[in-house]
């Protein structure tokens, strides 16, 4: 049974008339009569008494087939739809990951906001997860979109796209003496204790330190590193040790940690939005076109 057969017998329906129905569907009247007729063939029953004298008129069998009709036919343009949206990535599922410091950027709900806008109705899912895990969780299918530090390689088959570039700043004790200067000379900081993410998940923060120690002419004395930059400001707070951190991390407010710039060393860092490259997923290509949008808004503002 075919679609037009349906629309053509609904029309006639409609108007109870061949010639008008005909003129609102742009064929022959002939041609509407023949649909008709092949529709009647197939469910063996007559829909439309056509009369010589009288206006065509709904048989007991066609008026109860007309709803159902009406309902066919609207199933199927829901159907079709939902399909053209879903080709467009406007429906569908998809799975992301985020560093912990990358909710503080802006740029993670940003992304999430573009993907909630009324005209669609993409789902996804978030959860927080290390750079090494989510890099591996890209690889084999695992996450579809990953928010994370810049590393210098990724695996076979994964890109990024740079999302943010920010300032490091110094996170130390409110309460310590360096905390009276505006921007810290890094000379100042030869017998401070660092903390930082695990060296291994953080691309950067050793070079970083060791950068700030080589122009301030001293070795770095390190704590052992710890999981997140939250864990690393909770020992800043404690009074415990100085951290570098993206400047986006002034928005979290641990008593006892306050933020300075560095006055001599400019150092800086990359937050970049990883996928597949070739992604088949429409729904995972509609994420990965709203991180570009991101991306694209914010290298405007800067």
């Amino acid at each position: 049974m075919e679609l037009r057969w349906l629309e053509s017998f609904v029309i006639v329906a409609e108007e109870l008339h061949f010639a008008r129905a005909a003129d609102r569907l742009h064929l022959a009247p002939s041609a509407l009569s023949a649909q008709v007729r092949a529709l009647e063939s197939h469910l063996g029953a007559r829909l439309i008494d056509r009369g010589r004298r009288t206006r065509p008129a709904l048989t007991g069998a066609g008026r109860l087939f007309l709803d159902e009709a009406r309902l066919t036919l609207a199933q199927a343009a829901r159907a079709e739809a939902v399909g053209r949206r879903a080709g467009r990535g406007e429906l569908g599922h998809a799975e992301i990951a985020y560093v912990a410091s990358a909710a503080f950027s802006g740029v993670l709900t940003d992304v999430l906001t573009r993907c909630a806008a009324p005209d669609t109705h993409l789902t996804v899912q978030v959860r927080e997860l290390e750079t090494p895990a989510q890099l591996e969780a890209l690889s084999c299918g695992d996450i579809d979109v990953g928010f994370l530090r810049w590393r210098p390689e990724y695996p076979n088959g994964v890109m990024a796209t740079c999302l943010l570039t920010e300032e490091v700043v110094l996170a130390l004790p409110d309460g310590a003496p360096l905390a009276a200067y505006e921007a810290v000379p890094v000379a100042e900081l030869r017998h401070e204790q660092f903390v930082a993410p695990h060296f291994d998940e953080e691309y950067g923060c050793r070079d970083q330190i060791l950068q700030v120690a080589g122009q301030g002419g001293f070795n770095p004395q390190c704590l052992p590193p710890v999981r997140d930059f939250i864990a690393a400001l909770t020992l800043v707070g404690g009074g415990l040790a100085v951290a570098l951190v993206p400047d986006s991390l002034r928005r979290v407010r641990i008593p006892g940690v306050a933020y300075r710039p560095l006055a001599d060393v400019p150092l800086t860092t990359r937050l970049v939005g990883a996928y597949r490259r070739g992604e088949t997923s429409p729904a995972v290509r509609g994420v990965i076109r709203r991180l570009r949008e991101t991306a694209a808004a914010t290298t405007a503002v800067g």
